[in-house]
């Protein structure tokens, strides 16, 4: 009704005219209109003209739609969404998300491994019977980076195709970018004529230039919020050493872009960004339907995320606990693309890639991923600087799996192994944090090598580790616990005070126990057999 408005300026509409107009629209036949014209005085023909005007191009609208449901296989997450489908406009019905964060495994050992292997079919059959309960026969699925960069992404392509049905797309990082505008923007985002478009990933980052409103310019940059968090900020909170090596590394890495022009306004999409922005409506009372982002609102975000551990970012604000853990990386991302751009507020979208995906099935049929909009010539295609090979992974392109076993888990393992005097000396509550940190890339590790060793030494040398890591973990958690508080001392009221130091000495008491505990693991901790056990689990 609100797309006509201007056609009823002036009309006299009594309440009865508005009804049957209403009912109007809610019809796919005649009839209804029949009872409108019964209603409408002889006196009125423009109404009468109107409302026919108005069921005519409702009812070829919803013919032209089409009940889709679009997955997009990411580096951080799985996100289905099913809706309605027109060229030019969507109607969501159901949206769901997964996190699996595949790029985790990518990063170590260049594929994907069995354990995310099973998480990603088992989300895919879910997704797949969700599909089917709103009787829905097309599914698009499209891949990104951590299939993008997978060794064995054509066997896990054909495992989903062969156990599911599901035909997934794996898509260039251009394309990527193209669907993402495409999606960005379609719902009438403010955006001006010469913006920009952000898509915070977790594998990749894109970027798209729009000049009078077309793509002028689009680039894919290989590292994202979960590549940032494996990279560098894998502890959790953040420590100050890691962010600040990040914003150098980002700060580095941005400059070297080069993009034709400045946009006015930058529209940014991705999981990541939508959770800061629900993070920041909750501590900064934000209008809820506001979708403007400021640099205030960001380094606000940032403050809390650099001091609160990620389960307790996901219980106060509603957002998953594997989506919390990346969020600082997210943040930081986001923070030095407003940098480079010179911009003090961007607009968060709500939409992105796998609403690109529907609209361009809807304008382009089967042959959409082919179409020029979809698929932009060489001349818009910008390059995306190179990783610094300081923080570049080593591929191992001609490295078996066995032999990639052979380097990484010794190398970790001995990382690991590092850290126990530092504790045992207990001089400074950072070696319990660095220890932890080594235990649980050490984990990670074995979990993506446990299909290539042997059972009996890998479970022996796996309990070992998961029980230092649980003694540390413990440990680390009180010494945050502790810090906050003495953070937040000079702003208790004095009569709180009392009660404050009870606790932090209750806590001070809990982590002596603690240490105590963890020095006794360590001092009968035998490092050589421990050496011998991971030898030995890798086999010849």
């Amino acid at each position: 009704m609100m797309m006509y408005e201007h056609e009823l300026s002036g009309v006299p509409l009594n309440s009865c005219s508005y009804i049957i107009i209403i009912l109007c629209t809610l019809s796919q036949s005649g009839i209804l209109f029949y009872m409108f014209e019964q209603h409408v005085s002889r006196n009125e023909p423009s109404i009468v003209s109107f409302g026919l005007h108005y069921m005519e191009e409702t009812m070829e609208h919803q013919l032209q739609m089409i009940k889709c449901a679009a997955i997009d296989i990411g580096s951080n997450s799985v996100e289905l969404v099913i809706a309605n489908c027109a060229p030019d406009s969507l109607e969501l019905i159901k949206d769901d998300q997964t996190m699996v964060r595949l790029g985790e495994n990518v990063k170590v050992i260049g594929e994907i491994g069995q354990e995310k292997r099973e998480a990603l079919l088992t989300t895919l059959r879910k997704y797949r019977g969700e599909a089917e309960h709103e009787q829905i026969n097309v599914v698009l699925a499209v891949a990104t980076e951590a299939l993008r960069k997978a060794q064995n992404r054509q066997q896990i392509v054909d495992e989903i195709e062969r156990t599911t049905g599901i035909q997934v797309h794996i898509l260039s990082g251009i394309v990527e970018a193209a669907l993402t505008y495409h999606g960005a923007t379609y719902d009438g985002t403010e955006l001006c004529a010469d913006a920009a478009v952000l898509d915070v990933g977790g594998g990749s980052t894109e970027l798209i230039i729009v000049q009078q409103r077309h793509i002028a310019w689009l680039s894919s940059l290989p590292i994202g919020s979960g590549w940032l968090h494996d990279q560098i900020l894998n502890s959790d909170p953040p420590v100050e050493d890691d962010i600040q090596e990040a914003q150098d590394f980002l700060s580095q890495y941005v400059r070297q872009l080069y993009i034709p022009s400045l946009p006015q306004q930058l529209v940014v999409t991705g999981s990541s960004a939508r959770a800061l922005l629900k993070i920041a409506r909750q501590m900064l009372k934000k209008d809820e339907q506001d979708a403007h982002f400021t640099r205030k609102d960001l380094a606000v975000c940032l403050s809390m995320l650099e001091k609160v551990r990620s389960e307790e970012v996901a219980q106060r604000y509603g957002v998953g606990q594997e989506r919390a853990k990346v969020l600082p990386s997210g943040a930081l991302l986001l923070q030095a693309m407003m940098e480079y751009l010179h911009l003090d507020e961007v607009i968060i979208s709500r939409y992105g890639l796998r609403e690109g995906v529907l609209l361009a099935y809807a304008r382009y049929g089967e042959q959409w991923l082919e179409h020029p909009e979809v698929r932009p010539d060489d001349s818009r295609v910008g390059v995306a600087p190179p990783v610094p090979e300081r923080v570049s992974r080593n591929e191992k392109q001609r490295e078996t799996f066995k032999q990639s076993v052979r380097n990484e888990l010794p190398k970790r393992g001995k990382k690991f192994l590092n850290w126990i005097d530092d504790v045992l000396q207990n001089d400074d509550i950072e070696s319990v944090h660095k220890m932890r940190v080594a235990s649980r890339r050490l984990r990670a590790t074995m979990d993506a090598y446990e299909s290539a060793c042997k059972a009996k030494p890998f479970r022996k040398t796996y309990q070992q580790v998961k029980q230092a890591a649980n003694l540390l973990g413990a440990a680390r958690d009180t010494d945050v616990m502790v810090q906050h508080i003495q953070e937040q001392m000079e702003q208790i009221v004095e009569e709180e005070k009392a009660g404050i130091q009870w606790l932090l000495d209750h806590l001070a008491s809990c982590r002596k126990q603690q240490q105590q505990e963890l020095e006794t693991f360590l001092v009968d901790f035998d490092e050589q057999r421990f050496q011998q056990q991971l030898a030995s689990s890798i086999g010849k």
